[in-house]
């Protein structure tokens, strides 16, 4: 089972779907659970993924394509009310009830429970697992800007088997928890065949004049929306593409940029074409804390797809030294690193040939492979 942060189905696709998936494949009974609704969730019933959380809900669950069993679960109360009383009680609130489910789809027993979502805290003792590992992404508690994550995330790393985290500085954070808790780093992987398989040019790109640079993902305060904007502004001869859920507030930063095409949230299917069809990818990250941890998913979409990419350097990133990634450091660093990228035009095949290595059934091979040796 996993107990993630994001259900799927929806327009983020994150690792835990991917190595559901990939476990699925190799014969393992899956099912894979995201952060519970509420009866408060009502409340905000005009927002679109609320929507769809409640219509995987009304399905109790489902099999994607025969595959990982898909579970958007009820629960009491939200994070938001069940947090406090978390803090104070150490009882979760949050916690959903899931044996039905369980028995529904055979599975009343888990050998395995991969949790990446921190307040999910005490699922791990409802349910018994033999092995209980917590794989977080993030730095949670500075992205969240949460204390109660950490509290919840130092409870959980006091009795998990093992300690699975996306990027260095998220193992450092948190294996300072229980250093002596088995642990490993595995960065996220890369869908290869779907990101690399050539696909023809969207409609929505043929109007947009080249040299095209791109942006794929959420539009959120750890993407610095502002400078991206200015970059823009300097660099009126690119088109710059960002495809992702755009808020009013960004669109604004954008306003007058003719060069700035927001073509709104895609689905994943229809992501590849529009990096084929680019020139440059972008990864422009913010100051914001949660940064510092972030193993994106996209370098290496990028990659499979023949792109190099213009990106943030930290240390994370720095630290796993790939070819086709121009770093910068300052806005001005940062047009330099786009002209470069567009001028020395490294070969698709060549970017792609640094992604395959990436493929997340290697990544799945290779944690249960880990957890088998625990």
């Amino acid at each position: 089972m996993f107990a993630s942060h994001t259900y799927m189905g929806g327009d983020f696709v994150v690792g835990s779907h991917h190595l559901a998936r990939e476990m699925n494949k190799l014969g393992h009974r899956v099912m894979h659970v995201s952060t519970p609704l509420s009866p408060f969730h009502a409340l905000k019933w005009n927002n679109r993924d609320i929507q769809n959380r409640f219509r995987l809900w009304r399905g109790r669950a489902r099999s994607l394509e025969e595959g990982p069993v898909n579970a958007v679960p009820m629960s009491l109360l939200p994070w938001e009310i069940a947090g406090p009383f978390y803090k104070k009680t150490k009882r979760n609130w949050m916690l959903p009830s899931l044996r039905g489910l369980m028995k529904q789809h055979g599975m009343e027993n888990i050998d395995l429970l991969l949790m990446d979502q921190p307040r999910f805290v005490g699922l791990d003792q409802l349910l018994q697992p033999k092995r209980t590992v917590y794989r977080p992404t993030d730095i949670y508690s500075k992205m969240t800007g949460d204390p109660v994550v950490a509290q919840a995330e130092a409870e959980l790393l006091g009795r998990v088997s093992a300690l699975v985290s996306t990027s260095a500085p998220v193992h450092h954070e948190l294996i300072a928890y229980n250093p002596q808790l088995p642990s490993m780093i595995l960065e996220n992987g890369v869908e290869y065949e779907h990101f690399s398989t050539p696909a023809d040019e969207p409609e929505e790109l043929k109007s947009i004049a080249g040299p095209r640079a791109i942006y794929v993902g959420a539009i959120d305060e750890r993407l610095d929306v502002e400078g991206l904007a200015r970059l823009a502004q300097n660099k009126p001869h690119i088109s710059f593409v960002i495809v992702g859920p755009c808020p009013e507030a960004a669109a604004r930063t954008f306003q007058g940029l003719t060069n700035v095409h927001l073509l709104g949230a895609k689905p994943y299917s229809r992501i590849p074409a529009f990096l084929q069809h680019s020139d440059v990818a972008l990864l422009p990250l913010s100051h914001h804390p949660a940064n510092a941890g972030r193993s994106p998913m996209k370098l290496y979409e990028y990659m499979a797809a023949g792109l190099p990419a213009v990106v943030t350097k930290t240390p994370e990133l720095s630290r796993r030294d790939e070819q086709h990634l121009y770093f910068y450091h300052d806005l001005d660093d940062m047009a330099a690193q786009l002209e470069r990228a567009l001028s020395e035009r490294s070969s698709r095949e060549e970017v792609q040939r640094r992604a395959a290595s990436q493929a997340w059934h290697s990544k799945a091979a290779q944690l249960l492979a880990f957890i088998d040796n625990l």
